[in-house]
């Protein structure tokens, strides 16, 4: 998202992956209604859509929040008014207008502009924008609450989001102030996100492993989203040690510009579909099981690429080759 390439390689590099894994589950689906594991007849194509789009995604969105709190706290020395609306000054361009403008876009597209965003946006992805919006108001409350309780605020904070028992109201959720807030925890308290989460990394992977095989053999069962809460939480540990592993393995990184793409792909995706690239594609090899799963591999990959494309070509028209 916007504003993540400083203070941290690893969260830099981490945007683009998580973006398009987001993407694929925003992608065609030709999942059948209801369909699970014990339904009998092993479909491939299922399987992979339920290991991707059902589980594997589950884990974006929260290490994004993750990030957004970490990051909002990383210049602060001292919070205070002028810092609070300082930072709210920015995100008003970064967070607020493009929300409004793509959220227009969308209505647009479908022709039913409505002006009830702040509930449910038009441009669905972009409800994380809108709880992160929420969510950065009230930042003198989370730094508050990180200055007093200290870990103590995460007593409170999960077991409410973990138990689910609590009142959904579109824009503010357990679910973006608990994330939102460990990032922040970690930011206030200048402990350095990366190794934290570096020192949890076997147990990490022990546990997400685990509970996405949960979330896999369960899933349109009750128990399903009780595992899945869990899983966010150690999945988001994992996803920092993994990134954290690759890239002190090998000198190779994700194109700046590429990185930079993210944030447009993830506003821009879920208005343009490329229909066409879906049409074309099951024309030319129909849909045979195999064509499915080639084709839901492919395609989120192929218009992550075009908009990065289209992004590129803006950076040069308006900074020119910077």
């Amino acid at each position: 998202m916007p504003g993540m390439k400083s203070y941290s390689p690893t969260i830099n590099q981490l945007r683009l992956p998580l973006i398009v894994l987001i993407t694929f589950a925003h992608s065609y689906s030709g999942v059948k209604a209801g369909w699970t594991l014990w339904d009998g007849g092993w479909d491939a194509y299922e399987v992979l859509k339920l290991v991707v789009s059902e589980t594997l995604v589950k884990v974006a969105m929260p290490t994004f929040f993750v990030m957004s709190g970490y990051l909002f706290f990383a210049t602060v020395t001292e919070w205070n008014a002028k810092t609070y609306w300082d930072k709210l000054r920015r995100r008003v361009k970064t967070l607020l207008i493009p929300y409004i403008i793509w959220n227009i876009a969308m209505a647009v597209k479908l022709q039913a502009f409505s002006l009830n965003i702040f509930v449910e946006p038009a441009n669905m992805p972009l409800w994380f924008l809108r709880d992160l919006i929420i969510v950065s108001l009230l930042t003198p409350i989370i730094y508050i609450g990180v200055r007093k309780l200290g870990y103590w605020i995460f007593a409170i904070l999960l077991p409410i989001y973990l138990t689910g028992l609590y009142a959904v109201q579109p824009g503010l959720t357990p679910y973006a102030v608990c994330f939102f807030t460990l990032g922040a925890f970690l930011s206030i308290r200048k402990m350095d996100l990366i190794k934290t989460c570096m020192k949890y990394e076997t147990p990490s992977y022990i546990l997400t492993i685990l509970l996405g095989i949960g979330m896999i053999l369960t899933f349109r069962t009750p128990i399903f989203s009780s595992l899945m809460l869990c899983f966010r939480v150690v999945g988001v540990v994992a996803v920092f040690c993994i990134a954290n592993r690759i890239l002190s393995n090998t000198s190779k990184r994700i194109p700046q510009i590429a990185c930079d793409a993210s944030y447009f792909i993830y506003l821009a995706h879920y208005v343009f579909f490329f229909a066409f690239l879906d049409a074309w594609f099951f024309t030319l090899f129909g849909t045979s099981t195999a064509s499915l799963c080639i084709h839901y591999l492919t395609l989120p990959l192929l218009k992550a690429g075009i908009l990065i494309s289209i992004y590129a070509v803006y950076r040069y028209c308006i900074f020119g080759k910077r």
